[in-house]
């Protein structure tokens, strides 16, 4: 958190672990995982590996004590790109390898970013919200798992855009953020919270993108709020270079 906001919290919501497939330090440890976290300064991660939920809990177990908040998370491939569930910090993990059954994933590709949900999309993002979950687009200008980059037409990208249930954009290009926030970007005039996250593959990648996010309560409901509240609780490290 910062020094001048104590509700400001460093985050990085897309980290994954040895658990998926394409993970590229197949040795690196939970507590390595937890340690790069701590190391960067960041408040809040969330674990979501491919198509599974296998590699929460441990981390979970590594940090407890060191004041990092782990959220559970699972990065689902669908027909038109990659998306983030996230949920509460106390899911029972048998409820997130029930979504994943719930989501077409099927046991034999837990981990494999090849591996589809079997419906479409927006269903998907529907399903996420049913199970208590929040829906986060996942690097969207990144070809070829971005939605926007997907082979799929003009028309269901912006109806995954509009879609009730995604509940932010995470983006890689940063200078886009205020295009995406204030609807100004051609054919997706629907005004839409943006973060962006280090998409860690190995340790030393965590918080290379991180953002800062006000929650006042470090949990789910927090998040969703700061959401609904882009403009004032969410802040990119350009934002407050000189505050913290």
């Amino acid at each position: 958190m910062t020094e001048k906001d104590p509700h400001l919290r460093k985050i990085d919501l897309h980290i994954h672990t040895p658990k998926s497939v394409c993970y590229s330090d197949g040795a690196a440890t939970p507590g390595e995982i937890v340690k790069a976290a701590l190391s960067a300064g960041l408040d809040v991660i969330a674990i979501t590996d491919h198509n599974s939920a296998a590699g929460i809990e441990e981390v979970q177990r590594a940090a407890e004590g060191s004041g990092l908040f782990v959220l559970p998370g699972i990065e689902l491939t669908t027909k038109s790109g990659h998306f983030l569930a996230l949920f509460d910090l106390d899911i029972p993990i048998e409820d997130l390898n029930d979504f994943l059954d719930y989501a077409g994933i099927e046991p034999g590709g837990h981990g494999d970013a090849r591996t589809v949900c079997s419906d479409e999309t927006v269903v998907t993002l529907a399903k996420i919200h049913e199970r208590g979950g929040l829906g986060i687009a996942a690097h969207i200008d990144r070809w070829p798992s971005g939605f926007l980059e997907a082979k799929i037409s003009r028309r269901a990208k912006r109806d995954i855009h509009e879609s009730e249930f995604l509940d932010a954009l995470e983006i890689t290009i940063p200078e886009t953020r205020h295009e995406w926030n204030n609807g100004r970007v051609r054919d997706f005039p629907m005004k839409r919270a943006c973060i962006q996250s280090s998409d860690a593959h190995n340790p030393e990648e965590i918080a290379r993108r991180p953002v800062y996010v006000r929650m006042e309560t470090i949990n789910l409901g927090g998040l969703k709020n700061a959401f609904l509240d882009y403009e004032h609780a969410i802040r990119f490290p350009d934002d407050i270079s000189g505050d913290i």
